[in-house]
């Protein structure tokens, strides 16, 4: 979405949600609609995941090395992860080294043409693929989640953007990445058989591409330097995920 507010007035408007993104990510202050706000021990525990220091509450080489599985899905998507990581607690099965349920999620963006990359996508009868699944102009964000297992839902993650050169801005939801990838790639064939067909045909692919919670969104952003927050909710079966926004600055 974008306004029709003077320059200056959404400048300020993206500006503030930026940094309220950026704030929340040191105070564990979320959306309303999250979860509970943490305690200051988890606050504590946060920081220390983050900046790759060791819990004092449990040993963290279970959530770094699951970190460390999320940041390779996703530059194995091409996208380049943001400044920082986050997490979301309660996300997983508590474990000895784990107490706290912790998930660890690598948010990133990159700047269009984008086509996903080793991807040689199958000869599909009437059906004329564009593999650039993100334009000039364009901007791709993606998450990635490690330890979700079941993901039920298609909503609750969101990004908010600013681009500093034109002033624009926006929150747009993402998508489940396989959903995403298919609706891109079969955006200009009508809907009806031979679209059921392809979608079929594309399923397993973009199955095996995307992990499980993992979520993509293309953006109309335009060209400039593009200021971001990824942010929102990613169910692991019944469990609610809030992850904190990560913050990123892109050249679209």
């Amino acid at each position: 979405m974008s306004a029709s507010r003077p320059s200056s007035v959404r400048r300020a408007l993206a500006a503030a949600a930026i940094c309220a993104a950026g704030l929340s990510i040191t105070t564990g202050v979320g959306p309303a609609s999250a979860d509970p706000a943490v305690s200051a021990a988890d606050a504590a525990t946060i920081a220390q995941t983050l900046s790759g220091a060791t819990p004092s509450a449990a040993s963290g080489a279970d959530v770094l090395t699951l970190l460390s599985e999320a940041n390779a899905a996703l530059r194995k998507l091409g996208i380049q992860p943001f400044l920082n990581p986050s997490v979301a607690f309660n996300c997983v099965a508590p474990t000895a080294s784990n107490p706290l349920g912790i998930a660890p999620a690598a948010g990133g963006a990159i700047a269009g043409p984008w086509a996903a990359p080793g991807i040689a996508l199958p000869k599909i009868p009437f059906v004329d693929i564009d593999p650039n699944v993100v334009k000039d102009g364009q901007t791709l964000y993606g998450f990635v989640p490690a330890g979700v297992t079941s993901d039920p839902t298609a909503t609750g993650m969101q990004v908010a953007w600013f681009n500093a050169n034109t002033g624009k801005y926006g929150l747009a939801g993402m998508g489940k990445a396989g959903q995403t990838l298919t609706d891109q790639w079969l955006a200009n064939i009508p809907a009806g058989p031979v679209k059921t067909g392809a979608t079929m045909v594309l399923g397993n692919l973009v199955n095996a591409l995307a992990p499980a919670g993992s979520r993509l969104a293309p953006v109309d952003t335009g060209k400039g330097t593009v200021l971001s927050a990824v942010f929102g909710t990613v169910n692991n079966g019944a469990r609610s995920c809030f992850f904190l926004p990560m913050v990123g600055i892109t050249n679209a």
